[in-house]
């Protein structure tokens, strides 16, 4: 059986109905040949009662499969894996995997290396010589030949390849998890069985002189040329077989030096951290790809959704979800900003935030070093009136509130590149400019201003309808040199800044609370980003380093070169909330 290498959708997606979707294909096909390799084990495994029940199991197996309809459905489904698995191996981008799954890929395809010997001596032996495919002359031979080994060795790749298929398939349902000690001693015991099937039709026809005879005559200088000719038959199919999985590994370096060498690179925006990829990539596949932690059960097939990822900026590169993940994504009640990271191949920079935790991380840790001193913003939002509105409503109705303004800020904090550095009741503190240039950090700094302006504007148009009350806020940004560090044992660890940068916001938002002015804004944050200074008032306040001028604003400018349009990645609020 070949291996499904396919992390999420590939790239080539022809137009199906949904019941006969790649995935499905993938499927169908598998679970004919895991059919197949199971009637095959069990039917060795009846040479434990006797060779005469081993051949009449056989004469069942040869009736069905060396029919038309069966030979058609057998090969068919050989070809539409094998012609999948190829194709997986293409659009593959990484191949950092869990060993789990590396183990069934390696399984998968070493067992078409064993079952082209295994065919030659069988079906094509029938097929160009009328040689019969009995037990009897088969297993003589193997034994004469002192073949025994390689047919033990084919009982266990395919079984284990197609069992581990099942395993990710249906590991997720009740049922099976129910039953999973059961299906364990079934899948352990039938390919023992099988081998000891096998040893006993060989210890059987060792008293049968007949079969001996036989086996002594095949292998004698009469058959000398059917023997080379099945030789020759079997070199070509295996020279044959190699060269695809060789075309496939050739082709799919080429694209990925085509790739790499015309710097087509999108990035991809986790929370604290930001990498560049191909386009073409997968979200799944670049977290393998960088070693990050990122749940995946199913292997990447948009089944288990335990991948699944909500996109807070850059929906415009995110094409349309495909008939697998739709389903999937309707079976869990998914936001319509929740993707799966194993089918979403962004075309273009994006930020996600994966949805489900791992307690550890899948691959080992690539912690990006901050803990250094350097210049950076800092952006802090205060929830100025957060004690009237819980004094005047129900504790229930204020954690609604919470929940919805933390979430909102948040998205928009991350979706500028931002880094949390603290979530409380009362404020929220981001930090810009862990990764890149004090100007960079400016400006990611005053998009999220934005962002955070125009969800705050959504926000309390929802609570004055629903509950005539309104959040008032004050947001502070300024740009200083601080000491920036990871403290803490949680994963991903809180990040820190201590030093001037810090000490000055807090003159900002004293006097932002004192006057109510909705956003204060330092010279230095406009400086950096290149933007003049948004008049016409102007304040003085004491700092560490020295008087500093900072400018309340009733909105937050936008910084050079934006427009409106920056906002539009930001704004998918309304939608998000029902309003």
């Amino acid at each position: 059986m070949f291996s499904d290498l396919a992390s999420g959708s590939p790239g080539w997606n022809p137009s199906l109905p949904a019941w006969l979707s790649v995935r499905s294909l993938r499927l169908a096909s598998g679970l004919v040949l895991f059919a197949y390799i199971t009637a095959h084990l069990i039917n060795h495994a009846l040479g434990l009662v006797s060779l005469a029940a081993a051949e009449a199991g056989l004469g069942y197996a040869v009736e069905l499969w060396y029919s038309l309809p069966g030979t058609v459905l057998l090969y068919g489904a050989a070809a539409i894996h094998f012609t999948l698995a190829l194709w997986a191996v293409y659009e593959r981008r990484t191949f950092r995997l869990p060993p789990i799954e590396l183990l069934r890929i390696a399984l998968g395809f070493t067992l078409p290396l064993i079952l082209i010997n295994h065919a030659a001596n069988t079906r094509l032996a029938y097929d160009l010589f009328g040689l019969s495919s009995d037990y009897t002359r088969v297993v003589a031979n193997l034994w004469l030949s002192d073949q025994q080994g390689m047919q033990l060795g084919l009982l266990a790749p395919g079984w284990l390849h197609g069992c581990l298929g099942l395993h990710f398939i249906l590991r997720r349902r009740p049922l099976y998890r129910h039953l999973r000690l059961a299906l364990f001693a079934v899948m352990l015991l039938v390919p023992v069985f099988s081998g000891m099937g096998f040893i006993a039709m060989g210890k059987e026809l060792r008293t049968n002189a007949e079969a001996a005879a036989a086996a002594r005559d095949y292998q004698g200088p009469a058959h000398a040329g059917q023997r080379l000719a099945l030789a020759h038959t079997k070199d070509r199919l295996l020279i044959g077989y190699l060269s695809l999985i060789g075309l496939a590994l050739a082709a799919r370096g080429v694209r990925n030096a085509v790739e790499r060498g015309t710097r087509r690179l999108i990035s991809i925006s986790y929370p604290g951290r930001s990498i560049q990829v191909p386009r073409g990539w997968s979200v799944l596949e670049a977290s393998r790809g960088f070693h990050l932690a990122h749940a995946s059960m199913c292997g990447g097939r948009a089944r288990c959704s335990t991948c699944r990822i909500r996109v807070i900026a850059g929906e415009q590169h995110c094409p349309a979800a495909e008939a697998g993940e739709r389903a999937t994504l309707q079976r869990i009640g998914a936001a319509p900003d929740v993707r799966l990271a194993c089918q979403l191949r962004p075309t273009g920079d994006i930020s996600v935030v994966p949805l489900v935790r791992t307690e550890r991380p899948i691959y080992r840790a690539s912690v990006p070093q901050r803990s250094a001193e350097r210049e950076i913003v800092v952006l802090v939002c205060d929830f100025v009136n957060r004690a009237e509105l819980a004094s005047e409503h129900l504790p229930q109705d204020m954690l609604y509130v919470l929940t919805l303004y933390v979430d909102a800020l948040v998205k928009a904090i991350r979706g500028a590149r931002g880094v949390l550095s603290y979530v409380e009741p009362d404020s929220i503190c981001a930090l810009f400019g862990l990764e890149g240039s004090l100007g960079q950090a400016a400006r990611h700094a005053l998009q999220a201003a934005s962002a955070i302006d125009e969800v705050m504007a959504d926000l309390n148009e929802r609570f004055g309808r629903q509950w005539h009350c309104k959040a008032e806020i004050v947001v502070s940004l300024h740009a200083g040199r601080a000491v920036v560090g990871e403290i803490g044992s949680s994963d991903p660890p809180a990040v820190m800044a201590v030093g001037e940068a810090v000490d000055t916001l807090k003159e900002l938002r004293e006097a932002g609370a004192a006057r109510r002015s909705r956003w204060m804004i330092s010279e230095p944050v406009c400086t950096a980003a290149g933007l003049d200074a948004p008049v016409p008032e102007k304040i003085v306040l004491p700092s560490p380093g020295g008087p500093i001028c900072v400018f309340p604003c009733a909105s937050p400018p936008l910084p050079p070169g934006a427009s409106a349009a920056v906002r539009e990645p930001q704004a998918p609020w309304r939608r998000l909330w029902g309003v």
